[in-house]
């Protein structure tokens, strides 16, 4: 494989594809695989679409001077973004944590771009493969760019790091999330404190949430860290940012100015945070701070605020963990509002062997706190005992929903992305 080669054909055309059922003409193509799916098989497909180079890892059975043979797709392309981030002067700023990195990115993001032409992770395009496709999609006119790094194995934040050589970066939390890979709360600060092991040993900024308790500890009892000057701490108690009441919207007083947002949910303000003290440290005005975070809403079932005929839902259903569901099911028990509540939660998975017991936990904090109204989805919480309405799935649930009994509630939505309860909407 030769990359120099590969790259001046990139500089050249300035066009990367992945998938045929897209518009490919005039790119280089790279047929990845899957655990479904096999790019390779559309190899021959992509050439009659109009891709001018098309990368293979299998012997097609056709000849064709446009294919072009590699030992490994995916290394290739790894490789590819690689050379092209090594030809960028900006800083890169890199996102992780258990739960807010979307959200967090985004914020940063509408921060940034109020000064600079800033670049941004498409969607949660955060892993091995987004990456590189990201970093192929930046070009000499953009000044900095926020990167999303997800992880779900030991291991994982290193490699992003290695491809997108982040010159800052943040943890949001650390939660339970991934388990069935991760098996321990350990081994998910270990993967995610890889960001602070690449900054420190690339001399990068690195910017601390001191509200999570996890990540305080690990700068304690890490020489490394502790001993490392170059971080910068945030936090509500450090930022002296107070909430001044969340029905359903954020409002908050900040440098001594009422900020009223358009977000739902407490557990939001640290990511408010984290992209007021990322856009101080970049030099946005602070009056531009205030205009984002005032207009700023979220969307793609990321608290959301839904206001259907008969109900108004707070839409917080891309995923779920233990530790991102009791955040929400605590920010909506303090709302304070005329509706009567109801709270409908789906399963949380990727939990491995302590699933019941993480479910179990939520079931009994709901209980504590004299829970009346909530319906519970899936068959892990099928199998926990309770008072609550239960059905094994959501079309269970839609044959018994009365849209009579249903109106005039606020409604909280939250469970795993595979459980996809934002298709509830409908009836609700």
């Amino acid at each position: 494989m030769n990359i120099d080669f590969l790259y001046s054909k990139f500089l050249e055309l300035k066009k990367i594809s992945t998938d045929t059922r897209k518009e490919i003409k005039g790119s280089i193509f790279f047929c990845l695989k899957g655990s479904n799916f096999n790019g390779n098989n559309y190899a021959l497909n992509a050439i009659k679409k109009g891709a001018e180079i098309v990368v293979v890892d299998e012997k097609i059975h056709k000849k064709d001077p446009k294919l072009y043979y590699v030992n490994n797709v995916l290394n290739c392309l790894q490789d590819l973004a690689k050379k092209h981030r090594n030809t960028l002067k900006i800083p890169v700023f890199a996102i992780t944590g258990t739960n807010g990195k979307t959200s967090t990115k985004n914020l940063i993001y509408d921060v940034l771009k109020q000064k600079y032409n800033t670049k941004k992770t498409s969607g949660n395009f955060n892993n091995h493969i987004g990456l590189p496709l990201t970093i192929l999609s930046i070009d000499k006119n953009h000044e900095i760019a926020v990167l999303e790094f997800g992880a779900s194995k030991l291991g994982d934040i290193q490699e992003l790091c290695e491809i997108g050589k982040p010159t800052h970066g943040l943890i949001t939390n650390i939660g339970n999330a991934h388990l069935q890979e991760f098996i321990n709360v350990k081994n998910i600060i270990n993967t995610k404190t890889e960001l602070w092991k690449y900054l420190i040993k690339n001399k990068g900024t690195i910017f601390l949430n001191t509200d999570d308790k996890n990540l305080v500890n690990q700068r304690k009892i890490n020489k490394v860290y502790s001993s490392y000057n170059n971080i910068c701490e945030y936090g509500s108690n450090s930022d002296k940012i107070q909430i001044i009441e969340s029905n359903p919207y954020l409002s908050f007083k900040w440098e001594n100015k009422l900020v009223k947002t358009k977000i739902v949910g407490e557990y939001n303000l640290i990511n408010i945070i984290a992209s007021i003290n990322i856009g101080k440290f970049f030099g946005i005005d602070l009056n531009k701070i205030k205009e984002v975070l005032t207009n700023y809403k979220f969307k793609n079932n990321r608290s959301e605020l839904i206001k259907t005929k008969y109900n108004q839902i707070i839409l917080d259903a891309y995923n779920a963990n233990p530790s991102s569901m009791m955040f929400a099911i605590k920010s909506f028990i303090k709302l304070k509002t005329n509706l009567e509540k109801v709270i409908i939660l789906g399963d949380m998975l990727e939990l491995g062997d302590e699933t019941i017991k993480f479910h179990k936990e939520i079931v009994e904090y709901l209980h504590l706190k004299k829970i009346k109204n909530c319906i519970l989805i899936g068959e892990i919480f099928h199998k926990i005992s309770c008072d609550f309405l239960k059905f094994k799935s959501k079309e269970q649930l839609v044959k018994n929903l009365s849209k009579e009994k249903n109106k005039q509630k606020l409604i909280l939505v939250k469970g795993s992305r595979k459980m996809k309860l934002e298709t509830l909407i409908d009836n609700l």
